[in-house]
């Protein structure tokens, strides 16, 4: 009989040992992110650059805060609900005590468990909210933008600036705030999704209204414009916005002229001047919806997407284009991004650089809130969010006093965002990447890769050539000058994927090494 209840209690402490947790990893910098990627022990479901959210069967060796035992039980949700103001977060946590468990809290977000099958879907918040799946997410592998450093204005793209209209914006934010509201729930959502549908068509794009699960019951859908390449047809550029609002306090109107009917109206704007074209890749222009309850409507795009092994080459996001802060003197643009995707946005600074010159791009970081970039993020996509000022952007959003002339004040800033993203879908569009990655190796044969103590360089030629070394952030390791064979120490190097970048004047390599 002893012997009986000691094998129980050791199964069952063995079961409490090994049972599956939910926790917060803090990271300092994007390479202790790639450490956790490359870690088959922690399978992450969602990553920001201050940290991860995964799931673990033994405690990780890194420091961590443990959120939930056993996750991802049936019914059950997990959001991540942005809330930076201590008043505002004491009021929302208020609302949904009774209907949730906060796990975790700190100054700009709370991390809430709910049942959402018992309790309904959870309420918006002033600031957003991100619903984390049962999923194992992916960092985006490396790609090679054209390089705009020397890039001149094409005049092809300089005529389709002349064909931006701001007044059509205007005039589709103004439509899109007469319909009252567009919470994902209300019927009157459905009919913004419908013109907006009928827009797509009218410009002669292949459409899919794509239906998506929320937890509340029906909801409008997103709906998904395709403009087909000619010559790379699965090869794909995408950009999107959300439609949806909402009115947090709760209130019947949510008229959300700049969050987002602004950026809507911009995806709009490029998807009517370029159904008017041929490009060599398809372009995909997206009206996501349930992003204000958590990024529903753009999780499931980018989840699918992945599945299908979809090759988008980056997403672009527009969400909150139209708000200028009165006084302001400058038109900026506070280009959000996760160090995963820095390629894509060195390539839209780059753009913005050559089209815009007056047009101020500065990195930031939003702490705050997060938008439908990071559904293409954590699905292994590089996606970039040009937003407005962040530290003056709109007040009035998911309040009835987000309209046209308060709240959406800037008609030229519109414009500006609305050039900045449509050349650079342009340019990925058209680029010639006959120099690509698979096609380039002709003067240097790289070996052993992988690598994990030196990379022997084989080079071919005889005229000095620039080698520089990248991580997949875009972060440069090494640079160097040779004219022989070369051998590269890499055993300081963090674990992960590099772009060898060899270059002279005659031509130019690229080759992906692994370090393991």
């Amino acid at each position: 009989m002893k012997l009986v209840l000691l094998l129980l209690l050791l199964s069952i402490f063995s079961t409490k040992i090994n049972a599956t947790k939910l926790v917060l990893i803090p990271t300092a910098n994007f390479e202790e992110t790639q450490t956790l990627f490359e870690d088959p022990s922690i399978r992450i479901n969602f990553y920001r650059d201050e940290f991860v959210i995964a799931s673990v069967d033994a405690e990780p060796k890194q420091a961590f805060i443990s959120l939930d035992r056993n996750p991802w039980q049936e019914n059950i949700s997990y959001y991540i609900v942005y809330t930076d103001e201590f008043a505002e977060k004491d009021e929302y946590i208020s609302l949904i005590e009774s209907r949730s468990d906060i796990l975790y809290h700190d100054d700009f977000f709370i991390f809430v468990r709910t049942n959402e099958k018992k309790y309904g879907q959870l309420p918006p918040s002033k600031n957003g909210m991100v619903r984390i799946f049962d999923q194992e997410v992916k960092l985006p592998s490396p790609f090679l933008f054209p390089s705009t450093k020397s890039l001149t204005a094409d005049p092809f793209i300089l005529n389709l600036f002349a064909e931006v209209n701001g007044e059509k914006i205007t005039q589709r934010v103004q439509h899109m705030e007469d319909y009252g509201t567009r919470d994902a729930y209300h019927p009157q959502s459905v009919v913004a999704q419908e013109w907006i549908e009928s827009k797509f068509l009218d410009w002669g794009l292949e459409v899919e209204v794509m239906d998506f699960h929320m937890p509340g019951g029906d909801a409008s859908d997103n709906v998904i414009a395709t403009l087909t390449g000619t010559n790379k047809p699965d090869e794909f550029i995408v950009l999107g916005a959300h439609y949806d609002s909402v009115n947090w306090q709760g209130g019947e109107e949510a008229p959300g002229a700049d969050d987002n009917a602004s950026g809507t109206a911009g995806v709009m704007e490029i998807a009517r001047i370029l159904s008017q074209y041929e490009f060599e890749r398809s372009i995909v222009f997206c009206a996501f919806s349930g992003e204000e309850y958590g990024l529903y409507g753009s999780a499931a795009y980018a989840s699918r997407s992945a599945s299908e092994e979809m090759n988008i080459l980056g997403y672009f996001n527009m969400d909150m284009i139209g708000y200028f802060k009165p006084g302001n003197t400058t038109i900026m643009t506070s280009l959000i991004y996760p160090e995963s995707a820095k390629q894509l946005a060195d390539f839209y600074t780059g753009i913005c650089e050559v089209y815009l010159p007056d047009f101020v791009v500065e990195p930031a970081t939003l702490t705050g809130g997060d938008s439908d970039h990071t559904s293409f993020n954590n699905n292994g996509y590089m996606g970039i969010f040009p937003f407005e000022d962040v530290e003056n952007y709109s007040p009035y959003i998911h309040t009835a006093e987000d309209t046209v002339g308060l709240s959406y004040n800037n008609e030229e800033q519109a414009v500006i965002f609305t050039k900045a993203v449509m050349a650079s879908v342009v340019t990925l569009a058209n680029y010639d990447d006959s120099q690509s990655v698979a096609e380039q190796a002709k003067y240097t044969n790289i070996y052993p890769n992988p690598a994990s103590l030196t990379v022997n360089i084989i080079y071919k030629n005889n005229q000095p050539v620039n080698l520089i070394i990248s991580n997949i952030a875009g972060q440069n390791i090494k640079e160097t000058t040779f004219n022989s064979s070369k051998t590269i120490d890499v055993s300081a190097f963090p674990k992960g994927i590099y772009l060898f970048k060899i270059e002279s004047e005659q031509f130019r390599e690229v080759h992906k090494v692994i370090v393991n």
